[in-house]
């Protein structure tokens, strides 16, 4: 696998893509550290799955029953 900093990859742009529709991996470098990948596109998605069903929302119950601005008004009592 190949590395190229974000600087090299600006300026060779489409010299480096040929590379990659040719089946090489390049790795994306800013300052030495690997911030991307670039690799040949897959003609099948690799995480692409079917959701088993639609999510449905249910509804929640309070954390407490206290008014959230009764709460808050005790806190800062201290403040003013």
């Amino acid at each position: 696998m190949e590395t190229i900093s974000v600087s090299k990859l600006k300026a060779h742009l489409s010299a480096e893509l040929k590379k990659v529709k040719k089946g090489v991996r390049i790795v994306v470098v800013d300052h030495k550290r690997p911030v991307a990948v670039l690799s040949p596109f897959e003609s099948e998605p690799l995480f692409l799955q079917e959701a088993s069903k639609t999510y449905e929302y249910r509804e929640l119950s309070p954390l407490t029953h206290t008014d959230p601005l009764v709460k808050l008004n005790e806190e800062r009592e201290d403040r003013c």
